[in-house]
Parts: C-alpha cells; sequence; structure tokens
C-alpha cells in the first residue's frame, strides 16, 4: 500500500491496537496540516488522537520522520515498538506520557541512541520505559 500518512486514523477514536509496516515512502504517521481538514469533517477543532491506543507499532517504514509534530497524551499507552524506523529522530511524548510508569518502548539500540529529546528531564523520565532492545 502507498500512502504518506495515516491521518484518517483519528476518525476511528476507540483504537486500542495499531500496526503500521512496510510503508517504504511514509515520512509521516498523523499530518498536521490533514488533521485540520479531518477536523472539520468529524467538527471538532481540536481533536486528539489515540486517546484509548494500547499498543503501537511501527515496523519497516524507512522513511517515517514523525509520528506527529507535538506531543500527545496516549493516556492508555502501554507498548510501544519500533523495527527499521531509522529516520524516525522524535517521539510525540512529554514528561506527562510517562508519568503512568507503565509504557515499554522497543526498539533497537543503535535507532534509541539517536532519538532527539525536548530536554534531558524528558529523556530520563523514560529511561524505565525502554524494554529490551531489538538485535540490529
Amino acid at each position: 500500500m502507498l500512502c504518506s500518512n495515516v491521518t484518517w486514523l483519528i476518525l476511528a477514536p476507540n483504537l486500542r491496537y495499531i500496526k503500521i509496516m512496510g510503508c517504504a515512502k511514509m515520512e509521516e504517521i498523523m499530518s498536521e496540516r490533514k488533521l485540520g481538514e479531518v477536523a472539520d469533517v468529524v467538527g471538532n477543532p481540536y481533536p486528539t488522537p489515540f486517546l484509548k491506543l494500547e499498543i503501537l507499532c511501527l515496523f519497516e517504514l524507512p522513511e517515517l520522520k514523525s509520528i506527529y509534530s507535538d506531543a500527545l497524551p496516549f493516556p492508555c499507552l502501554q507498548y510501544f515498538y519500533v523495527r527499521n524506523c531509522r529516520e524516525l529522530k522524535k517521539l510525540p511524548l512529554n514528561s506527562d506520557s510517562a508519568t503512568k510508569g507503565n509504557l515499554l518502548i522497543r526498539g533497537n539500540e543503535d535507532w534509541r541512541s539517536k532519538l532527539e529529546w525536548e530536554n534531558e528531564a524528558i529523556r530520563q523520565a523514560f529511561l524505565p520505559s525502554w524494554g529490551k532492545c531489538f538485535p540490529t
């Protein structure tokens, strides 16, 4: 499937599991510009995606650069798996996303070491979330 983003997922607010894989040209999961268009359709000018999401898997997305431009609350997120998404340098997480303490993030060590965090405090807040890394 050839797609540049899956912003339309905002139309499925009860999703608990998302697995996106093998989209060689996908650069972003949620487009801020497209989200505005979808917001007009649903009649909510500030829709918040993924409020019920528990598991997010991103595999084999070599051009993926962004999940979303801003931090998202992810109140139910428990597992976040990333594999072969070498261009993904920022996660849409902030210190509030780490306060629950039950998030497990998995990805290979090389990817993990290249992640960019808003600040050191946020990086430190997510240290307990890192599970066993995938082999490179």
